[in-house]
């Protein structure tokens, strides 16, 4: 505990001499997950590139999701190089960028974003990189462990897939016909519940401080 706080006032020491030196506002801790600092200029970034969904119904609290996407991807990424992180395709990292660029209503507005984030083209796709690796891992580690039966298919057919259909007025296709889209809805969501657990896991072995995301 002592030496969690050092490092947090240590921190904070440093931005002090780097703003009076410079003379310019200084960056701000937003967490600290045992000696790794996220700082408030980190969260902007990503706000500013669209790195994450927007879910959330106003700024201020979609400002927190990404703290939170940030803690969790560094928790995960902690235990993918416990492992060994894979190394990703070139064509996979430039498929996802191109992906975020589509976040953009043009190439110019995209531009424009990552040059008020400071980030140069080679950090950004270090970051996508991360990010698949973490991916990667997640699909090598957890999905062959989830199996959907015809059962379980059939069940969601008749309950949850009818009741939402009727209330929205659609026909009810055959089972038949939308059986393995059903198997590949409740495999998604069987993932994510693991996927939730296992960040779950880590946080709870880790020490994780939360002190501003704006």
């Amino acid at each position: 505990m002592r030496k969690h706080f050092l490092l947090i006032i240590f921190a904070l020491f440093v931005t002090g001499l780097a703003t009076a030196a410079h003379a310019v506002t200084a960056d701000r801790i937003a967490a600290v997950i045992d000696r790794q600092v996220l700082t408030v200029s980190e969260i902007t970034q990503m706000v500013e590139l669209r790195f994450f969904p927007h879910l959330a119904s106003t700024d201020d609290a979609h400002r927190r999701e990404v703290l939170d996407a940030l803690i969790a991807q560094a928790l995960r990424f902690r235990d993918v190089e416990r492992f060994g992180a894979q190394d990703i395709p070139k064509d996979s990292i430039e498929a996802r960028l191109i992906d975020i660029r589509k976040r953009f209503p043009s190439d110019a507005e995209f531009n424009t974003a990552l040059a008020r984030t400071e980030l140069t083209p080679d950090e950004l796709q270090a970051l996508v990189k991360r990010q698949l690796q973490v991916e990667a891992y997640i699909q090598e580690r957890f999905a062959p462990l989830i199996y959907i039966s015809n059962d379980e298919v059939e069940a969601y057919y008749r309950d949850t897939w009818t009741t939402q259909r009727k209330e929205r007025g659609l026909a009810m296709p055959p089972l038949d016909q939308v059986r393995e889209e059903i198997r590949t809805l409740l495999k998604s969501t069987r993932l994510q519940g693991e996927i939730d657990k296992w960040t779950s896991q880590l946080r709870e072995r880790a020490n994780v401080d939360v002190y501003a995301w704006r």
